[in-house]
């Protein structure tokens, strides 16, 4: 007996050799903790899913590493910097800003687009902070179907809390008090219109409230359609990523600005693609109702964009359709955050492997 006890064990020891000695497969799911990379591992983690992040996901490890180490490209430093401020290991970190003036991949066009969505459809008085009420629907906001999924309880109490709001509490009010991105941005918008620190505070607590309850929900999405790329995982699991790793793309990105955006725009002026919300996710600008009123918004070809991908391989919408989820979505703060997670995690599945080996 004491025998076959003994042999059903070596089985099992050798069983599980095997399976760590085997490559991952393409539909494998990746689950290691993040929490349980060593801190080197971590930062050069943070630095490649932020070069992939900016600069495409289609590259491979040893490209983004490239990418990540040229000279005077600053993206994944910056992210990495903010990071660290958000783990409590750095205090003040200082990064220029840019000015919006004059600049036209900040058009005024966009803007007033994003202006009449928040203010004409999505005011409800659902907050008195009218910088939370413009901006906290309830994804797909251009649907009837629910998903109940999408939308987790706002989750107010955990450890991290008071010192998450905090930090972002702080940014956000020396940015509002000088001159910054999140200022301008301000101004572009609601000049006029007063943001009382009780506002500033309300609204840092409402972004990070959000931005936990997604990072630690068991927010999990299978992969609709097939695809040979390695780029799509079979399943995102949206507690891949830390909190502090999206509070740091939103600073990044946005500065906290929810109607933050960028147009991207070809040598005669005409807007292909935007970048829109918090997070900045990436979408065709032909997907905007109003690129039927302007010959410079769009080009008559959808697609391409994470917005599109990501909404057809996760989300269910079919290829160059708006079917549940829409550009609308990348506008609200759960939208913004959702798009982002899904992305950084198909980095993190795709590069996990390159960190650990």
């Amino acid at each position: 007996m004491k025998k076959i006890i003994l042999l059903i064990l070596l089985l099992i020891f050798i069983f599980n050799s095997c399976v760590n000695f085997f490559p991952k497969s393409e539909d494998q799911v990746i689950d290691t903790n993040f929490s349980d990379l060593t801190n080197e591992q971590k930062e050069l983690l943070i630095r490649i899913l932020a070069t992939g992040y900016n600069e495409g996901g289609n590259y491979t490890f040893d490209k983004l590493k490239e990418l990540a180490n040229t000279p005077g490209y600053n993206y994944d430093d910056n992210v990495l910097e903010f990071y660290k401020y958000f783990i409590g290991e750095i205090d003040d970190p200082d990064k220029a800003t840019k000015s919006l003036s004059d600049d036209p991949h900040y058009h005024p066009t966009i803007k007033n687009y994003i202006k009449n969505i928040t203010e004409q459809n999505f005011k409800n008085n659902s907050s008195s902070v009218f910088l939370i009420d413009y901006y906290d629907e309830n994804i797909p906001v251009n649907s009837n179907k629910e998903y109940s999924n999408l939308n987790p309880s706002i989750i107010k109490e955990y450890d991290k809390r008071d010192f998450l709001i905090n930090r972002v509490y702080n940014k956000i009010k020396e940015y509002y008090n000088s001159s910054s991105t999140f200022k301008e941005w301000y101004e572009y918008y609601y000049s006029g219109i007063v943001l009382t620190d009780d506002d500033i505070k309300k609204y840092s607590e409402y972004l990070v409230d959000v931005a936990y309850s997604y990072t630690n929900s068991n927010i999990e999405l299978n992969r609709l359609k097939d695809t040979s790329s390695v780029l799509y995982p079979q399943k995102v699991i949206l507690k891949h990523i830390p909190v502090e790793l999206i509070l740091a793309i939103i600073m990044q990105e946005s500065r906290f600005f929810p109607g933050s955006f960028r147009a991207e725009i070809t040598n005669d002026n005409e807007i292909y693609a935007l970048s829109f919300g918090l997070t900045h996710v990436l979408i065709d600008a032909d997907f905007l109702y109003i690129s039927t009123q302007y010959d410079y918004i769009g080009d008559g070809k959808k697609g391409e964009r994470n917005f599109d991908l990501i909404s057809y391989f996760y989300l269910g919408n079919n290829r160059n359709e708006e079917t549940y989820f829409s550009d609308w979505d990348l506008v609200t703060i759960r939208g913004s955050i959702l798009y982002s997670l899904i992305y950084l995690d198909m980095l993190y599945q795709k590069f996990i492997d390159d960190i650990l080996n």
